[in-house]
């Protein structure tokens, strides 16, 4: 990986447990088995939200209704989430927390930087109530002071709660600060940057790659749960071999870029047609840093759909993605993705799918 691309990282950063405070996979059920496509494990985590607003929505609709008493949200993410800032940073009360709003990368509806921070209001006031002084910023109102001390409008930032990819963002005054207290180790950061590098793709294929020294259980669970990966374009005098694979076996295999996110550069065999196979393969092979997976065909769930504009209710079973968040690996809210009728294959909100939550059901 070039270095350019981790501008944030700390080389010297330990790889530990201390590094899985924030994650969320995405799980696909295929007849009832969930399968692991993908590994979130970042401070950069989306849909904490959104999580937390429809699963309240939820509760209180159903509140009303016989047995409603037994239905409750899950705790709230956005709280997980700034609980376990404080803790994993091991901030004092009143400790300052800068939000930086970004340019790129945002999820659909927050581009203009007005809006998105009045979105991220909710946040800062769950990081108040942990007992942080949380504001969210433009990303070029931050600046360094003396021995590159974070500031903020003249004032200190103790912490600063990343929500972006640095490698994605456009030049600024405002990134090229962070970075230089950062090296300089004068702030801390939700979450550094090494744990974006345990987002990569390339760990499934790794896992893959080797099962057959592992555990037996871990063997079992891999063979279960996580869809066979391999690196893509296969290093060594495996490449021709796996090409041909590829080639043969479209209908049942994706390629994925292995540090993308937001389902850009997915290609899904099932869905394209052989040229298009194969010139996404040729195109992969050329850049490099790819991942073949093995295509899980996805339950479906059935849903009725209101057309806004006219009222008209439509019926359909739509594939669907969930995605629990576990922040200091404690189950919190639950993020649900799912396809809308005559919808792409992608399941990710910047392909068209919507965005849902779950509630908990007490059967007892």
């Amino acid at each position: 990986m070039d270095e350019a691309d981790t501008p944030l990282l700390s080389r010297t950063e330990l790889l530990g447990d201390h590094l899985l405070v924030a994650a969320r996979p995405d799980i696909v059920y295929r007849s009832g088995v969930p399968r692991f496509v993908e590994f979130n494990i970042d401070g950069a985590l989306g849909g904490t939200l959104q999580a937390d607003l429809l699963a309240a929505r939820f509760r209180d609709l159903y509140r009303p209704l016989p047995g409603g008493d037994r239905i409750d949200a899950p705790p709230s993410a956005v709280d997980s989430r700034f609980a376990e800032i404080r803790t994993s940073l091991g901030l004092s009360e009143g400790s300052r927390v800068a939000i930086p709003v970004f340019r790129k990368g945002a999820a659909p509806g927050l581009e203009d930087p007005d809006a998105f921070l009045a979105w991220l209001a909710p946040m800062c006031e769950s990081g108040r109530r942990h007992g942080m002084d949380t504001v969210a910023c433009p990303m070029d109102r931050l600046e360094t002071g003396e021995d590159d001390v974070l500031l903020l409008d003249g004032q200190r930032v103790d912490a600063v709660f990343r929500l972006f990819l640095s490698f994605d963002q456009p030049p600024s005054s405002g990134l090229d600060a962070l970075v230089r207290s950062v090296r300089a180790g004068r702030v801390r950061m939700h979450t550094p940057e090494a744990t974006w590098l345990l987002s990569d793709k390339t760990t499934m294929a790794w896992l893959w790659a080797d099962k057959d020294v592992l555990p037996e259980d871990d063997q079992r669970l891999i063979e279960r749960h996580l869809p066979w990966t391999a690196l893509f374009p296969a290093p060594g005098a495996g490449g021709e071999a796996l090409l041909r694979h590829a080639l043969a076996h479209r209908t049942e295999l994706v390629l994925k870029p292995v540090g993308g996110y937001g389902g850009g550069g997915v290609v899904l065999g099932p869905e394209v047609p052989d040229e298009e196979w194969r010139q996404a393969l040729e195109d992969a092979r050329r850049t490099g840093r790819h991942i073949l997976q093995t295509h899980v065909t996805p339950d479906r769930l059935a849903l009725d759909f209101q057309d806004l504009a006219t009222g008209a209710v439509e019926h359909a079973e739509v594939p669907f993605v969930v995605g629990p968040f576990l922040f200091g690996g404690a189950p919190s809210g639950v993020l649900v993705r799912h396809g809308v009728p005559g919808g792409g294959p992608v399941l990710n909100a910047h392909h068209g799918a919507l965005m849902s939550s779950v509630v908990l059901v007490d059967r007892c």
